[in-house]
């Protein structure tokens, strides 16, 4: 009887809907950390009050070039704008050479992004924490906020759902 119990526990976990794992990982607020003079806690709400901006048509392309998925807009914050609101403490100028961010979702995948990346490319002006996708805000599936960099020949890898912090780091030599 036991091992019946067992093998009914080990199945349903292997069958579990992607919803039931979202909805443990699913995330409502966002917080910005590390090296910034203002620590903030961005919420849907929060960010809709923002500048925000809305993309046109993008592919999501998965690590291998399989397109996952064809979102016809994206609305959110650019990234660069949310770190320019949290105000990114330096002591020197040659310090924006060491400065990374840190992308972390709630199931623990993390990105990064160099400060170099985001405020000296045209990059960065495509790297949304976003809210809405194809004029809907976020499912659980998803989290209700989310960051994609768009400008990615392969996107699909610096897509964090469920996104958490967002937390600026110096690398130390």
């Amino acid at each position: 009887m036991k091992h019946i119990v067992l093998i009914l526990i080990i199945a349903s976990s292997l069958f579990a809907k992607e919803g039931d794992i979202s909805q443990h990982y699913a995330t409502n607020k966002v917080v910005v950390d590390g090296l910034v003079a203002k620590k903030l806690i961005l919420t849907v709400e929060s960010l809709e009050k923002m500048s925000g901006v809305k993309t046109g048509s993008t592919p999501l392309v998965c690590i291998s070039g399989e397109i996952k998925d064809e979102v016809k807009s994206y609305e959110g914050v650019k990234l660069k704008d949310i770190l320019a609101e949290a105000d990114i403490v330096i002591s020197s100028k040659r310090d924006l050479n060491k400065i990374y961010i840190q992308v972390i979702a709630s199931d623990g995948y993390a990105v990064i992004f160099s400060y170099n990346e985001l405020f000296n490319t045209n990059n960065g002006d495509r790297v949304i924490v976003f809210y809405k996708k194809n004029n809907q805000f976020l499912e659980e599936y998803e989290g209700k906020i989310a960051l994609i960099s768009l400008d990615d020949n392969k996107n699909g890898p610096r897509h964090v759902k469920w996104l958490e912090k967002i937390v600026v780091k110096k690398i130390d030599l």
